[in-house]
């Protein structure tokens, strides 16, 4: 039998949790996450974060087995709050277990909180199984054109106003 798990909002002296499964996760997919210890908690805590992380623990405080990355914006059209999901990671112990449902539930929760009318969601075009999860919690996929800039087309760009 799985243990009971809790959700709760991260605090700064979780950066180094928060890094840890942001590599986990990362490696899973076999890559690197950049989403490192001094990143976490230079834009992530204190006066004007970017983000906000939410943990899952196991019966001890010190059992963290997952983590949901939300980002909050701005919907100029609709006038009011947006938050996107970024990352949402259960480790392999906890799957199949109704984690990944209980934080979405507590995603959801903060979005209403918020004042947000929708929660857009990130996952990567191969990863079915995320598309699947995401589906099933009543998220509807939506195509959109994305567009990225590189850091160096941004100092290019930023170049040109100088």
């Amino acid at each position: 039998m799985v243990a009971p798990v809790q959700i709760r909002r991260a605090v700064a002296r979780d950066a180094e949790i928060i890094a840890r499964l942001s590599a986990e996760a990362a490696a899973e997919e076999g890559g690197q996450s950049a989403f490192d210890l001094e990143r976490v908690r230079a834009h992530g805590f204190g006066a004007s974060p970017l983000f906000e992380v939410w943990l899952a623990y196991g019966p001890g405080k010190n059992d963290h087995c997952g983590l949901a990355v939300i980002t909050k914006s701005y919907d100029v059209r609709r006038g009011c709050p947006a938050v996107m999901l970024c990352e949402l990671y259960v480790a392999p112990q906890q799957r199949r277990s109704g984690l990944a449902r209980k934080f979405m539930s507590a995603i959801a929760r903060r979005a209403r909180d918020l004042g947000a009318r929708e929660l857009t969601i990130t996952t990567g075009v191969e990863n079915e199984v995320a598309q699947r999860f995401f589906a099933a919690v009543g998220a509807r996929r939506r195509d959109a054109a994305v567009f990225m800039m590189s850091a160096d087309g941004i100092e290019w760009l930023a170049a040109e106003g100088s």
